[in-house]
């Protein structure tokens, strides 16, 4: 695997997660380290070019607060949340960003006068473990990431394994329930922390005793408060949010622990499939809903798992919580270049 140490004498190269909601730019040294950061809010509603041009300034403020000269921004490295033609350096399909077919590598790096890889953001976060985090030196790994949905990123014989059709280890599109109800069938559907809100919400109802309430209620009373020219909101207008859902979770919460347990648990038993068919002896979680409901997550995630594996003998690989977090996938874009 290639180091940064490759890098010339005094030269950093940009990571970049983009987000549908945030982007993370971070600088990066030869050692690894985040020297500089800058996040911005993505605004995708107000066009593509306008993404880029904040991608770009994004670059530069990290650049400032690295206190590093533009010219010693060697290369830069972008993990977007789509479908990703990594050779031709295209965004083929990104729904919460609404774009398709954008030649995003191509856009930066005339703007920022620099090589430019592109990838998708669970393959960039998938290269970001195995080279700095929790699968440091591992050559065959599959990476998870819960969040708002549920990604996939591989890496096979030390290198990330895209596919031919540019969809290897896309997890969250794999089918639970066949047959089942529109919204309701992948594990995108059940597993993510949108899968696990409606779930909650649809329950909540019939659960009046249900920590949730409670933790609603006190949302709603916060944002009065923080804006008290805001009109009255209804509980059904709050979000859930991971932060909320790992709150009710470490409370007991009856509702709440069935829901993410059994989420968990189907989350672990499609890891398995992957798994067994491709033989892979690491597996890494990572994500907003990983990272809030921490090590009983992971657990109860891995019994799924170990319940579901075949042979007997894979239950035993390794089953690890990303070490870099949000870090993750802003790093593995560095470490492409």
């Amino acid at each position: 695997m290639k180091s940064l140490r490759e890098l010339p004498k005094d030269m950093v190269v940009a990571g970049v997660d983009l987000g549908g909601t945030n982007m993370q730019i971070g600088v990066i040294d030869a050692d690894g380290r985040v020297i500089g950061r800058c996040k911005r809010k993505t605004k995708s509603a107000e066009g593509r070019d306008e993404v880029v041009k904040r991608l770009v300034e994004g670059v530069w403020r990290a650049l400032d607060d690295a206190k590093t000269p533009r010219d010693r921004l060697y290369a830069a490295g972008v993990g977007a949340p789509a479908v990703v033609d990594f050779e031709k350096g295209t965004v083929v399909k990104a729904g919460n960003l609404g774009w398709d077919d954008v030649p995003l590598r191509d856009l930066l790096a005339q703007q920022l006068r620099v090589p430019v890889a592109l990838d998708n953001d669970v393959n960039c976060a998938a290269w970001g473990e195995c080279q700095l985090g929790a699968a440091r030196g591992r050559s065959d790994v599959l990476a998870v990431w819960v969040g708002t949905g549920v990604g996939g990123g591989l890496v096979l014989g030390g290198s990330v394994w895209r596919g031919p059709r540019l969809t290897a280890g896309e997890i969250g599109y794999m089918t639970l329930f066949p047959g089942g109800q529109p919204g309701m069938s992948t594990v995108e559907d059940v597993c993510s922390r949108t899968g696990l809100a409606n779930a909650l919400r649809r329950l909540m109802p019939g659960h009046p005793e249900s920590t949730l309430h409670r933790l609603v209620a006190e949302r709603i009373a916060e944002r009065a408060i923080l804006d008290k020219d805001r009109p009255a909101e209804r509980a059904a207008d709050i979000a859930l949010t991971s932060s909320m859902i790992a709150k009710a979770y470490e409370k007991g919460d009856e509702l709440t622990r069935r829901v993410v347990d059994r989420s968990a648990e189907l989350l672990g038993g499609a890891i398995a499939n992957l798994v067994t068919v491709l033989s892979i002896d690491t597996v890494v979680l990572g994500g907003g809903v990983t990272e809030a409901l921490g090590a009983a997550y992971v657990a109860r995630v891995r019994k799924g798992y170990e319940r579901s594996v075949f042979p007997p003998s894979l239950r035993r690989i390794e089953f690890v919580a990303s070490t870099l977090n949000d870090d993750a996938g802003m790093l593995g874009a560095a470490m492409l270049v």
